[in-house]
């Protein structure tokens, strides 16, 4: 990224290639953080690496409080990934009532305490700027940028080139929850009935879509691939699926703008969502996908697409969305927010 610039990282559980297959690449060194004593780890990783800035990720939003209770002098800039306040579910299964509760206090302390603020979408930029006392001249909108050297390097043939099915494909975190926006088991089986094929690449192992899939002949479960390898598998099918289940979280749907829309994008897959805010305004800016109210609509939509259209629109645009096309702006915000403090 930059030779001068020296990147640590302290991670809770596994490591970015444990779950995605690569990252761990970008990291000077990578520090397993022990759950139990998360300020005392913060202060041991300052003491030891003596950063200039401290870039804290959600969710949740403990890191970023411990960080400001325990270090004094640097810099620390809060990247909301995830607008817990807007959910009506728990973030981890465990979460209870009680617990989701307190997410707007933790949201609340975690962008009011620190030196600067980063967000994926403009959508959840506008919901911290209007709930939170914070200095808008210290924001900045970086969406999840994905790195070019895990770009497909062949287009694989079409799986609906020989059979005629149209196939869209799902990849990362699902959920069996009840209302959780990421439980789309109703959604894939109704995809079913409209004999459209869904493909499924989970983030972790969920066995409620591997049974479905084993009922159901137009649902395809494929368990977990790194990254690398994802990519590649993806260009074989015909559209990335983005329709998520809002009965109880739409608040938080309609601003977030998950990993998944670059991803697929990358591979040159047009999308097909319901009209989640955030979502559709990236599709019909670019002219990338679909967006439709409900299946009925979806049906017709496909069969009057220009498929070609949209795939060379996705290939045009994916080098915009890249790390390595944007990663001058977060340097540019780390040295801004650094000679503030």
């Amino acid at each position: 990224m930059a030779e001068n610039l020296s990147l640590y990282m302290g991670h809770l559980y596994r490591a970015p290639s444990e779950l995605y297959g690569c990252g761990d690449e970008f990291f000077d060194e990578l520090v397993q953080l022990d759950p139990s004593d998360i300020d005392g780890n913060i202060r041991d990783l300052v003491k030891r690496y003596d950063p200039d800035i401290i870039h804290s990720h959600n969710a949740p939003d403990h890191f970023t409080i411990s960080a400001t209770e325990v270090v004094e002098e640097v810099p620390i800039i809060h990247d909301t990934h995830e607008a817990l306040s807007l959910r009506e579910t728990g973030y981890y299964v465990t979460d209870g009532p009680e617990e989701i509760a307190k997410y707007g206090d933790y949201e609340k302390a975690a962008n009011e305490r620190v030196d600067g603020r980063i967000y994926p979408s403009e959508g959840v930029r506008d919901h911290i700027r209007g709930r939170y006392d914070v200095d808008p001249d210290n924001d900045m909108v970086f969406h999840n940028y994905i790195s070019e050297s895990i770009f497909p390097q062949n287009i694989n043939k079409k799986m609906s080139a020989d059979d005629g099915r149209t196939h869209t494909v799902y990849i990362g975190t699902l959920s069996d929850q009840r209302g959780d926006h990421y439980n789309l088991l109703e959604i894939f089986e109704k995809l079913a009935d409209s004999s459209i094929h869904v493909h499924i690449y989970v983030a972790h192992e969920n066995q409620a879509y591997k049974e479905l899939s084993d009922r159901n002949r137009f649902i395809h479960y494929h368990g977990h691939l790194d990254h690398i390898v994802l990519f590649e598998e993806l260009t074989r099918y015909d559209y990335g699926w983005l329709g998520l289940n809002e009965a109880r979280n739409k608040p938080h749907v309609d601003v977030a703008f998950p990993n998944k829309t670059l991803e697929y994008i990358s591979c040159g897959l047009p999308i097909l969502s319901f009209p989640h805010k955030t979502i559709k305004q990236f599709i019909e800016k670019h002219e990338v996908g679909l967006v439709f109210k409900d299946l009925a609509e979806l049906r017709q939509l496909i069969q009057d697409a220009d498929i070609e259209t949209l795939r060379r629109n996705a290939l045009r645009i994916r080098h915009e969305y890249t790390i390595e096309r944007n990663i001058s702006r977060l340097i540019g915000f780390y040295k801004k927010i650094g000679n503030e403090v």
